[in-house]
């Protein structure tokens, strides 16, 4: 670096620069002026932006550099000298300052345009996965709005038998009264007779009732706020959906004795997530359903599942916690819906994929469309930035009253947070509940027969969910609590 330096600034090296400078000076000089010797013989005005320059090179001849007393302060004063000779070095002209300006605010301009375009795109996409959400339900003719919504009360004949009285159970000590709690017992006269008439419409238009079908049509009419038409048109347009996809026999065969186990394909779905249905019943009495969806094994998920086979499966389950919520609401006497829960910890982009959107799609409105009031609250758990993005394509799909129920916890309110809608004896413990192993019902429902082709090394996976499901299912299996997913037969965790 020194010795570049002090050839830089040598006389010898110096003197020759000056030179070289001066010359290219005078050719830039002596080109404006010819430039503006022929604008003047031409009558053209000269350009204001174009600096002045002096008729002769004299002050150029005024700058002398020794070779001897050269200084870097020097250097630096004979530089500046040189360039403030040069009109076209002399910064940015007002012109080239305005154009830069306008190509700043077009730029802007163009940003703000795109902006506007994405949020456009993505308003057209949810209206367009809403439209087809609704165009898939076949609703019956819009009533006229002025029509009274509950049916009046015919009078019968004094001759006429009177229908045998609907029993009433007394409510069940099931803890706090949620918000939506509903008590049979608190119901009038008048409301039980619009569940027969609603009864009789559903028969009608071909659906089918068993012995808790007082409890299946009530929640058609607490859906619609009591509203009698609007519950009509939904108990109507599920009585079609039942029959479409086969629901009427799956809740025969479940009353009938079919056990959770038994569900088509129910132990290949084990095998690809952590999920207990029917896990435990919370304070409000609903059952709790907790999902561990990070422990999902999206490529074997795709492997051993299609997606009609997926919708069966979901259909089917919809169908057995509709059927018990139904059973259990009779002997308790208050309303019993579900409670889900879903551990978002660990999902990635595999999970919110368009694969996995376009599997998913066909039944996230299943619930909200054909089994009014079985949702009863929603919480996700250890939710990151990955559900959120989820989270946007789900929501177009499901109702405003289904979105008011979800609730969305980061990992920071997830621990405890479920102590709040259910006992501690019943919460799992890595959630901060006491329970750590699962009580019946649930216990009788899940898959654990090896003889049955259950493989209880590979049921319930993940180190969360999966392993508090496993402590009780599958007790001998090497995948129980601290022990590896990977790890070979006959591995015993290190002692601590």
């Amino acid at each position: 670096m020194y010795e570049l330096r002090a050839q830089v600034v040598s006389g010898d090296f110096m003197v020759a620069l000056t030179r070289a400078l001066r010359a290219n000076v005078r050719e830039e000089r002596r080109s404006i002026r010819q430039e503006q010797s022929k604008r003047a013989d031409q009558n053209v005005a000269q350009v204001p932006e174009t600096p002045p320059v002096p008729e002769k090179d004299e002050d150029l001849d005024g700058i002398d550099m020794g070779a001897t007393d050269m200084t870097v302060y020097d250097e630096e004063n004979v530089w500046e000298r040189l360039r403030l000779m040069l009109p076209w070095q002399d910064g940015d002209t007002d012109s080239a300052k305005a154009t830069k300006k306008e190509l700043s605010q077009t730029r802007a301009q163009l940003k703000e345009r795109r902006q506007q375009v994405a949020e456009l795109e993505a308003r057209v996409n949810e209206l367009t996965e809403r439209l087809a959400v609704e165009a898939a339900v076949q609703p019956a003719p819009v009533e006229d709005i002025k029509k009274v919504e509950a049916p009046a009360l015919v009078p019968r004949s004094p001759a006429e038998p009177k229908p045998e009285p609907i029993v009433i159970p007394a409510a069940a000590d099931v803890g706090p009264v949620a918000a939506n709690h509903v008590a049979l017992e608190d119901l009038t006269a008048q409301k039980w007779e619009m569940v027969k008439q609603l009864k009789t419409a559903y028969v009608a238009h071909g659906g089918e009732l068993d012995e808790y079908g007082d409890i299946f049509i009530l929640r058609f009419l607490l859906d619609k706020d009591w509203k009698y038409s609007s519950a009509e048109k939904k108990a109507k347009s599920t009585a079609a959906w039942r029959i479409k996809v086969g629901a009427n026999a799956m809740r025969k065969r479940i009353a009938a004795g079919q056990n959770y186990a038994d569900i088509p394909n129910i132990k290949e779905l084990f095998t690809t997530v952590a999920v207990a249905n029917g896990l435990c019943r919370t304070k409000a009495g609903d059952l709790m359903t907790i999902i561990d969806y990070g422990s999902l094994n999206v490529d074997s998920f795709f492997k051993k599942l299609n997606n009609a086979e997926y919708f069966d499966i979901n259909t089917y389950i919809l169908e057995y916690l509709s059927y018990h919520a139904d059973k259990l609401t009779q002997e308790t006497g208050s309303l019993v819906r579900q409670a889900m829960v879903v551990d978002a910890g660990g999902i990635g982009l595999g999970h919110v994929s368009l694969r996995m959107f376009i599997r998913f799609k066909p039944i996230m409105p299943l619930a909200d469309l054909y089994y009014p009031e079985l949702l009863g609250c929603a919480r996700v758990l250890n939710a990151a930035w990955a559900l959120h993005q989820g989270w946007k394509l789900v929501k177009p799909l499901l109702s405003k009253q289904i979105q008011d129920m979800v609730g969305i916890l980061d990992s920071s309110k997830t621990q405890g947070a479920l102590l709040k809608i259910a006992d501690a004896d019943v919460v799992p413990d890595y959630l901060g509940g006491k329970a750590t192993t699962i009580s019946r019902p649930a216990l009788d429902w899940y898959p654990k027969d090896a003889s049955k082709g259950v493989d209880l090394d590979l049921i319930c996976p993940g180190k969360k969910l999966g392993a508090y499901m496993r402590r009780t299912l599958a007790p001998g299996s090497t995948k129980i609590a601290g022990i590896p997913d990977d790890a070979p037969k006959g591995y015993k965790p290190p002692k601590k």
